[in-house]
């Protein structure tokens, strides 16, 4: 009884300290909940904003001052927002920055977006992501930076296509264009227009198919290949839809008629090409308009012309040359534009730094606080003299403990048996999904065959050699007969490479016969485009089935090449 006496003289002090320990809890749980309260109504707000400022960018506002944009990236730049909105947040600030004229800016701050951008997560905004790049891009090309726009613009198909917007991608890999022109990769504009076009052809877009061949045609004119030139420009003049119905073309395009001018100034016709070259005159491309008449003076002869036009071209030339310093002057401003926001932005990281400072001290002299009042506390229970009665209770403490210890080993042991099982099913659902991982990509790699056989099938020469074999009235030349044959092997590697590890020599009336039999033509169409007889043919099939195939007759050639050549049929069936 004395003990427990001596005990309960200590009830007073713990109740006291009991209240104390609830009341900060109580205002702590206040201030909790009223500061959540009011950071769900301002990220309410804020969100509001965003998508305000957004909406205004959609419908191609121009931004005059970039105080709202700022206001939401000094929001939003933490990392516990989502990624999505710290991503709008910066690329907005760059619109702003871009509409003002701050172009080093606008850069940093589409970097900044980009670096936002969480490309692993599933939800990540890939619609912002390839705006990002395409403002990227543009602000390169103003700033005359090919090799940072070709970068942009492959990044801006890339999640085009990842968003499933297939005509924006081909519509980026058309645009890069104008940095490979700055380059002077006169091949690399060439190769990606065909790319483009065959592409913008094969989705049913056929007048911007045709203005992939602007360019290109450009070039043919310029080097003299006429036929190239000609063929690219026939197919401009009709498909493209860039002429009215007075075969004018359509303002913003006048630079064609340059490319005009040159091709009948190359297969000389003169008064064409003079004609052509004035229609540049209008547009106020003087540049190029003096540039042509004068050539076409030159090669006439005529002195007084050419005296005239000389000095146009020189002056027009001047003049382009004034407006690319002014262009260069903007540029400079610029800069200083530029450097003075790194000015501001260092002021204001100052005065961040000594805001930081202060609370950090403010921090500290409570922290002190706090350690002072814990010194006190611990001076009065220093009086506390029932030392042996609070090791028994501690001793009662440590039994109790020891049978919460059993008890919870039990339940431990209990749980990893149970998480065993689940781990073991988690591996079955791990299995049946890698089946069915291993099952989509096979239909994936059926899908991309499939894609791959429909463009060769509709290629030129593939065309060309079914239009032979339907009209009977010409033979199959050498040339068709190696177009035809690249087209086939760049198509079929897999067939070429059966071939080679099979160790057998194919003659080239055999490679014919495959090539011609997998295009569906008959024993006589064959016999016809191959001036061979019929039995000849049927001779050529037999000797093919038996040497790729191990088959004696000609019967069975037809379906062996058939899921030789297309093995994902022979999957299917």
């Amino acid at each position: 009884m004395g003990d427990t006496r001596k005990w309960s003289n200590f009830a007073p002090m713990r109740r006291k300290h009991t209240i104390i320990v609830v009341l900060v809890a109580v205002a702590a749980a206040i201030a909790l909940v009223a500061g959540g309260v009011w950071g769900y109504r301002h990220d309410r707000a804020m969100h509001g904003a965003l998508m305000e400022l957004q909406a205004r960018n959609q419908v191609d506002s121009v931004f005059t001052s970039d105080s709202a944009a700022l206001a939401l990236v000094s929001y939003y730049d933490h990392f516990w927002h989502r990624a999505n909105d710290r991503m709008l947040a910066y690329y907005l600030l760059g619109r702003a920055h871009a509409d003002m004229g701050e172009a080093p800016q606008a850069i940093e701050d589409y970097q900044t977006a980009v670096e936002c951008a969480d490309t692993t997560d599933k939800n990540c905004d890939l619609y912002v992501l390839s705006a990002v790049y395409g403002q990227m891009a543009m602000i390169f090309d103003e700033q005359n930076l090919p090799e940072d726009e070709l970068s942009a613009l492959r990044h801006y198909s890339h999640y085009c296509l990842l968003n499933g917007d297939t005509i924006a991608a081909i519509h980026g890999y058309l645009g890069l264009e104008r940095p490979y022109y700055l380059l002077n990769d006169t091949n690399a504009i060439i190769q990606n227009a065909d790319s483009v076009r065959k592409l913008l052809l094969f989705y049913g877009h056929h007048d911007d198919a045709a203005k992939a061949l602007l360019m290109p045609a450009y070039y043919f004119a310029a080097k003299g290949e006429h036929y190239d030139a000609k063929e690219a420009i026939t197919i401009i003049k009709e498909e493209s839809g860039l002429f009215n119905d007075c075969g004018f073309l359509m303002p913003g395009n006048e630079m064609f008629y340059y490319t005009l001018g040159l091709y009948h100034e190359g297969v000389g016709q003169l008064d064409s090409a003079e004609y052509y070259y004035r229609q540049l005159l209008p547009a106020r491309e003087y540049e190029a308009a003096y540039k042509g008449l004068l050539s076409v003076y030159i090669k006439r002869g005529i002195p007084d012309s050419i005296a005239k036009f000389a000095p146009l071209y020189a002056d027009a030339n001047d003049a382009s040359h004034d407006t690319l310093r002014t262009a260069e002057v903007h540029k400079t401003a610029s800069l200083y534009n530029y450097n003075r926001h790194l000015r501001q932005v260092r002021v204001s990281e100052q005065k961040a730094n000594r805001r930081k400072t202060f609370i950090f001290l403010l921090l500290m002299a409570i922290a002190g606080l706090c350690v002072l009042v814990g010194i006190i506390i611990k001076s009065k229970r220093k009086k506390e003299q029932e030392l042996s009665l609070i090791i028994g209770h501690i001793q009662d403490d440590l039994r109790n403990a020891a049978d919460k210890y059993s008890k919870t080993k039990e339940e431990l042991h209990l749980a990893e048996s149970q998480l065993q099982d689940y781990v073991t099913a988690k591996q079955g659902e791990i299995k049946e999904l890698y089946e069915q991982k291993q099952q989509l990509s096979l239909l994936y790699e059926s899908l991309k065959a499939k894609d791959k056989r429909a463009l060769y099938y509709s290629c030129r020469a593939v065309v060309r050699i079914r239009s032979l074999a339907h009209t009977r009235k010409t033979v199959m030349s050498e040339d068709d007969w190696q177009e035809l044959k690249s087209q086939f092997q760049a198509s079929f590697p897999h067939f070429c490479h059966m071939i080679g590890q099979r160790g057998v020599e194919v003659t080239d009336n055999e490679w014919k016969v495959c090539i011609l039999l997998d295009l569906g033509l008959t024993t006589d169409d064959i016999a016809a485009l191959m001036q061979q007889s019929a039995q000849r043919i049927s001779n050529i099939k037999a000797q093919t089935n038996h040497l790729l195939f191990d088959e004696r007759g000609g019967s069975g050639l037809s379906q062996n090449l058939r899921f030789a050549i297309h093995p994902e049929e022979k999957h299917t069936s």
